[in-house]
Formats: structure tokens, C-alpha cells, sequence
């Protein structure tokens, strides 16, 4: 992803590769007075901060670095780990009588256990335990669905030790190693590092995924069967022929969707400075086919699968604020009106427990969350043509992705060695060089004589 990161600032509570652009933001949270406030810092700040926090308060700090100073999942610019928020104290995982020491390495032994990536660092909260993995470099903003996805699971992955289902989100703050956790007056401390080298273990994003992430083929084969029985019990059929061998002659991942979702808001931001210069004008004549409705609409429900719960209100205001018009955003009966009923389904879901959600993923009823739209409605939804599809990462129709697959193979037949096709004919098409006229015979003769020769 790009060139390896200069660390040219440092984070004095965890070992970890930070960003060297120093127009970045991080924010701290600090309890006072039983009220939170909320600051942002320039990145080139960090060292001077992180060294002078008072030890003796509740601080907490963002999880990302942002754009701007807005601890908006909107704003990420770069992440730098994945995490986990162990509630140890929810669970009878970990027996009462056990050192911090001790939980730290029922950990590691558990990710033994089950061939998860030992965490980079493992940090008491105070009460709970944090875990996270360290990537080697920065990862940009277009890799948050991924980065989502990735902490999803990995709550999964230790959903037995009490992993908070809530902590997924590129917005998290979490406590500051060596400050006060006020709830049982403990501070926060770094438990045990994973190091290679004399510094702390880092992970390749791209390699941890591929590894961590759950999709595989025989999940994928499971999951097309179970939609075809769906449809057919509807009295509907679909094809699933070619997916399925589309399937089996891949070695490639499954679709994630919280990464597409990621990339259709994305997608969204680009299509409106293309087709509007950056703000969506109301569109009177054709409706609410392009218009503020239709963006705000598809843009909310795409951030419904990535932000969590408690956040997505304020995300969906942040995200319409960038393309769409105050007067829309602003007024109630526009976004807030249009947004209420994917709000809904979104608490709905979210305080269904984990049995629930698998009974209706059972059933046929994971829908029932926030909207979930095919690539081709979202397109022609918002009449997006050919030309705009170009600039476009994922809302493209099948045609732009034939065509960027053929330039795609070409690039790698070319890295591979492969002569071109002009070249090839120039040096082996006969009938451009005509060796037959240097020999002094006819191009018959020629031939005659070359099948005689192979034989």
C-alpha cells in the first residue's frame, strides 16, 4: 500500500508506526467533573502531549488519525492497528483469583490455541484488557471497510473472553497507557509486547486479512446453496452456475461487504464533485433520481453497515454535510425523516443477541438490518454512465470491469516477461517479413519446405 511510512513522530505509551504527515489529527477524551470534553491535536504534537497527560484522570484517546479536527469516521486518514475490548469482568472465562499476568498469557495461549496472530501489545484498561495488532505501516482511509471487517471478526474470535461487539469502529476511543481508570483506581498499563528484534511485532494489513478474515470457499458455496433454496422455496430461480464455478476456480477471498459498503460511500463523495462540483443540486426535473433524497439515502444506509449503532446518526450528518445542501441536511423533514426508519432497523438489530442473529441468518432474515442495495440498483438509481464510472472504485457495471480486468492481465503478462503482440508478429508473422524472398523462391515453396523440415 504505497511506501513504507518514516516515522518521524513517536507515541511514548505503544511501540507502534505512526504517520509522518504531520497535518493529521488525533483527539483526546478526558473525563473531568463527571462531564467528557474532547480535543484535537496536530499529529506532530503527539509526543509532547502523550508525555505530559495527567496520570491521575480518566483520558482516552481516538483510535485513528483524521483529516480534519473531527473524530468522525468521515474524517480517517489513517489507521495503525486493529483492536479488541476485552470486558474480562463479564465473563467466568478468567477465574477471580487471577493476576493480570495471568490473563495476559491465558491469551496468548488461546491464540495458540485457535491459530489467531499473537496481539502486538496486550494492555490492562483498568478494568478490562485491550489487545491490538499493530500494522507495519499506516493504512489509508480507502482500507477502512477492511479494517472494520477485520475487528469484527476478531471480536468474534474472543467473544468467549467477553470482547465488546460495540468496539469495532474507526472512531473508538480507548484509554491512554498510564493514566487513571476512576472506576477501581487502577492505572492503565501495558501488559505484555510481542516483539521481534527488540521492537514490537507488526503485521502487513493485506497479509493479516487475508489470514483473519473468515471467507472461504466452502462458506461460499454454503451460502449460494442456502440463497438458491431461499429462492426457490419463493417460487423464484436463480442461476447460480457460473458463480459457483467462478467460485471453485478461484483462489481469491469472499466479498466483503463492510469494505464495498466502505468504498459505495466513497464512490458517492467522487460521483458528486464529478457530476455537481462537490455539492448534489436539488433535481427538479428528474425527481429524486439524483437528487439529495436518492444520495442521502443509499450514502446513510452504506454507512449503516460500517459505523456502529450509537454513531450513525451523527456520521450520516457529517457524511451529507460534505455533498449535500445545508437547507436539506439541516431541516428534519428532509435527512433526519429520510434516515428515521434505517435508524430504527439498525437499533433493532443491534440489540439482538448473538442466537437471535443467527436464527434469522437461518431463516433468511439477516436483511432486516440496515438496506442493502445490488451495485447494478445503486447504478441505475443514480443514472451513473460510462464516462463517470471510470473515476469510479465500485459502482461500475460489468462492461468497465471486463475492461479493467483485460488491462489488469495485460499488466501482469507484461511483469511476467510476455512479448507484446505487436512485437511477436513483427518478429515471427512470415507474411510481413517474407523470407521466401530472400531465399529466392515462392511462398509456396517455402512452406513445402518447412513441413518437410518439421517431419
Amino acid at each position: 500500500m504505497g511506501e513504507p511510512a518514516r516515522k518521524l513522530y513517536t507515541d511514548p505509551t505503544e511501540d507502534r508506526i505512526l504517520p509522518w504527515n504531520g497535518r493529521s489529527y488525533f483527539t483526546l477524551n478526558r473525563i473531568s467533573d463527571g462531564r467528557m470534553t474532547q480535543k484535537a491535536y496536530n499529529l506532530n504534537q503527539i509526543e509532547f502531549v502523550l508525555s505530559h497527560i495527567h496520570s491521575e484522570r480518566d483520558t482516552y484517546m481516538a483510535q485513528g488519525f483524521f483529516s480534519k479536527p473531527s473524530r468522525r469516521a468521515l474524517f480517517v486518514e489513517t489507521l495503525t492497528h486493529a483492536y479488541v475490548d476485552i470486558d474480562c469482568y463479564k465473563t467466568a472465562y478468567f477465574a477471580e483469583w487471577m493476576t493480570l499476568d495471568q490473563k495476559a498469557h491465558a491469551i496468548l495461549a488461546y491464540c495458540d490455541d485457535n491459530l489467531i496472530p499473537q496481539p502486538s501489545a496486550i494492555i490492562s484498561s483498568g478494568r478490562g484488557i485491550y489487545l491490538k495488532w499493530y500494522w507495519d505501516r499506516p493504512i489509508p482511509r480507502e482500507a477502512v471497510g477492511r479494517a472494520v471487517a477485520i475487528n469484527k471478526h476478531l471480536v468474534s474470535l474472543f467473544s468467549p473472553m467477553g470482547a465488546d461487539p460495540a468496539c469495532v469502529d474507526v472512531s473508538r476511543i480507548l484509554r491512554v497507557v498510564g493514566t487513571l481508570n476512576t472506576k477501581n483506581s487502577q492505572h492503565v498499563a501495558l501488559l505484555h509486547q510481542s516483539e521481534v528484534d527488540g521492537r514490537a511485532r507488526t503485521y502487513c494489513f493485506d497479509n493479516f486479512a487475508d489470514e483473519v478474515l473468515p471467507y472461504r470457499l466452502e462458506q461460499i458455496r454454503e451460502w449460494r446453496q442456502a440463497q438458491k433454496e431461499r429462492y426457490e422455496a419463493k417460487g423464484k430461480t436463480i442461476l447460480l452456475a457460473r458463480e459457483r464455478a467462478r467460485a471453485e476456480a478461484s483462489h481469491r477471498k469472499g466479498f466483503n461487504k463492510m469494505d464495498w459498503c466502505w468504498k459505495v460511500v466513497e464512490d458517492l463523495r467522487t460521483l458528486a464533485d464529478i457530476r455537481y462540483g462537490g455539492m448534489v443540486h436539488y433535481c427538479d426535473q428528474s425527481g429524486d433520481m439524483a437528487g439529495p433524497d436518492m444520495f442521502a439515502h443509499i450514502g446513510a444506509s452504506m454507512l449503516g453497515h460500517v459505523v456502529s449503532p450509537a454513531q450513525l446518526w451523527p456520521e450520516i450528518q457529517t457524511w451529507a454535510s460534505l455533498i449535500l445542501p445545508a437547507s436539506y441536511v439541516n431541516n428534519r423533514q428532509n435527512l433526519l425523516a429520510h434516515s428515521s426508519t434505517l435508524l430504527k432497523k439498525v437499533r433493532e438489530q443491534a440489540r439482538l443477541s448473538d442466537a437471535e442473529k443467527r436464527e434469522n441468518e437461518k431463516a433468511g432474515n439477516s436483511r432486516k438490518g440496515a438496506y442493502r442495495y445490488r451495485t447494478e440498483t445503486i447504478i441505475n438509481r443514480l443514472a451513473i454512465t460510462t464516462d463517470e464510472m471510470k473515476k469510479l472504485s465500485c459502482l461500475i457495471d460489468k462492461n468497465e470491469k471486463r475492461h479493467r480486468d483485460r488491462i489488469k492481465t495485460l499488466a501482469s503478462r507484461r511483469e511476467a516477461g510476455a512479448m507484446e503482440r505487436v512485437q511477436w508478429l513483427a518478429e515471427h508473422d512470415t507474411n510481413r517479413t517474407k523470407p521466401w524472398g530472400n531465399l529466392g523462391i515462392s511462398r509456396a515453396t517455402y512452406y513445402r519446405r518447412m513441413k518437410a523440415c518439421s517431419s
